[in-house]
């Protein structure tokens, strides 16, 4: 079947529609025209499948990946980069629209200003074929394993660290996780933060021999190798950490903030724009008695606006990440700043009864906040919230939820991942009690605005009477005389001469003979120039014959 792509997808598909109901095609663009096939009937819609590109968009572009469809990772690899920031910014304001009713300002997006290599770790799982080792990805909506060659978002001193690390290791003759045996490898997890890298190796019961450590630790940036034993099949990644060699803790320096991160601590995975993002929210943020940040993490935010109020209370729920952010707020000097390990909604809610909590920050994991956090901001008195979020879907419903005591100012979305078509965001809400609006021309000192009422209008004049008056005129008691530029009533003319309101042109000769410019005359007499003295038509040839340009 033949059909024309109308829209985005919120996964990076495109989206066109087939008797009612929109088909889902994956790696197609807007714009494009495209043969399919139809893969499944969900109901509500259809998923279709590209057989062929008949019409291409100019955002089209060849991937850098020759496996980016297979792994699945970088969706938008196939579209050029400007045209992956207005599909971002284009899906946010769409589901704004549906499930908040918002249809008011979206700043431009931040773009990311390294759109490739600017991830800054990896958690990648082993794969094994014909007694070799490596890492890959698996397939979207499948069980089969992708090898991967190259990572193109990865920063180049990763991806360097992670092929030198593999060849390493296959060298030793390493295998990957054998469930049964409960041996093996299992997940490589790397991280690179100012050019130093830190390896975690996921293995199964099993010692990491002194020798691969000795090679792995020649590698240039490596600074801190763990390893973590994990025998059960739980989704979480890490198990039992070991210290092995090097530093236990990773030091990264964001601007005037120096931060420490443990082996199982998160971090943006996008340096440069996390630091963009966090400047944000400190530009945003006004001055605060109390301050609240929930999923404050290792506490970066919270540092980052450590200026901005006289105390700030971080709320995280993993008490690795809370020791963590106390040793920062240390590192910092931080001293109005501290962490406390509890639920985010059950904190805030005696937070608030306790203390004047002016501002709150949320930054919570794509599930978005919880029924007990709305509960509680909408109860409480909060002036000021900045909600940073990684989920548009779940940002959405959240600001349906909160614009019933909150009104939304503005958000700026942030190009956190490039080539994928996830997008970070930072929204501004005021509390609708505490909101002012800003006026351009508006008389106010010290931020304190008083609305203007229907009857107290007064428009403003020139003059304290209330007499006609025009620019230019001598006026006398509201007498209106205009000003003329001679004493009499005579008509003038420019550049005449004139006497006693005789009109005379001037000219330029005394005589009423004719002129012209360039001519011989004498008394009078015309005499037209001419080229040459004789009447004679001047003759390229001697003769009468008739020539033609390059004939022989």
């Amino acid at each position: 079947m033949k059909t024309t792509i109308k829209k985005w997808g919120i996964n990076g598909e495109g989206i066109a529609f087939h008797e009612g109901k929109p088909v889902f095609i994956q790696n197609a663009i807007p714009d494009e025209v495209i043969e399919f096939d139809i893969k499944s009937d969900e109901n509500t819609y259809l998923v279709g499948e590209m057989t062929r590109l008949v019409e291409p968009s100019s955002k089209r572009r060849y991937p850098l990946c020759p496996i980016w469809k297979e792994c699945g990772g970088c969706a938008l690899m196939h579209v050029k980069y400007p045209a992956q920031c207005k599909m971002k910014e284009g899906n946010l304001k769409e589901t704004l629209i549906k499930y908040a009713d918002y249809k008011g300002r979206i700043l431009p997006i931040l773009k990311n200003p390294e759109p490739l290599s600017y991830r800054n770790s990896c958690k990648l799982p082993f794969g094994g074929e014909y007694g070799e080792l490596y890492t890959g990805m698996y397939e979207r909506d499948t069980n089969h394993f992708q090898k991967m060659e190259r990572c193109y978002v990865h920063s180049k001193l990763l991806e360097q660290t992670r092929q030198a690390v593999l060849k390493i290791m296959n060298e030793h003759h390493f295998k990957m996780y054998d469930d049964k045996k409960k041996t093996g490898y299992r997940t490589l997890v790397m991280k690179e933060f100012d050019s130093k890298i830190q390896i975690i190796f996921v293995t199964g019961k099993e010692d990491i021999s002194e020798e691969f450590i000795h090679d792995v630790t020649q590698l240039e940036g490596v600074i801190s190798i763990w390893q973590s034993v994990k025998t059960e099949t739980k989704r979480e990644i890490f198990g039992d950490m070991r210290f092995i060699w090097g530093e236990e803790k990773m030091h990264l320096q964001l601007e005037d903030i120096q931060l420490s991160l443990l082996p199982r601590s998160f971090f943006q995975l996008n340096t440069k724009q996390s630091v963009n993002l966090y400047n944000v929210v400190k530009d945003w943020m006004p001055k605060s008695k109390t301050t609240v940040e929930a999923y404050s993490g290792i506490g970066a935010i919270s540092l980052f606006v450590k200026d901005k109020a006289e105390e700030i209370i971080g709320v995280e729920s993993i008490q690795d990440a809370v020791d963590n952010a106390n040793e920062n707020a240390m590192l910092n000097h931080a001293d109005n700043v501290s962490f406390i390990c509890e639920d985010a909604g059950s904190a805030l809610a005696h937070l608030v009864q306790e203390k004047e909590v002016d501002t709150l920050i949320v930054d919570p994991p794509r599930s978005g906040l919880d029924d007990t956090m709305k509960e509680t901001i909408l109860k409480s008195k909060i002036k000021t919230m900045i909600y940073v979020s990684c989920n548009p879907a779940t940002l959405a419903k959240d600001l349906g939820v909160l614009k019933k005591e909150y009104r939304i100012v503005k958000i700026q979305p942030v190009d956190m991942f490039s080539q994928t078509p996830h997008v970070e965001s930072v929204t501004l809400l005021v509390r609708n009690d505490d909101y002012k609006p800003r006026r351009r021309f508006d008389d106010r000192k010290n931020r304190d605005y008083k609305p203007r009422r229907d009857g107290d209008y007064k428009s403003r004049r020139r003059f304290d009477d209330d007499k006609p008056r025009r620019r230019f005129d001598n006026r006398k008691n509201g007498d209106f005389k205009p000003s003329r530029r001679f004493d009499d009533d005579k008509p003038r003319r420019r550049f005449d001469d004139r006497k006693d309101g005789d009109f005379k042109p001037s000219r330029r000769f005394d005589d009423d003979k004719p002129r012209r410019r360039f001519d011989d005359r004498k008394d009078g007499e015309y005499k037209p120039r001419r080229r040459f003295d004789d009447d004679r038509k001047p003759k390229r040839f001697s003769d009468d014959k008739p020539n033609r340009r390059y004939g022989k």
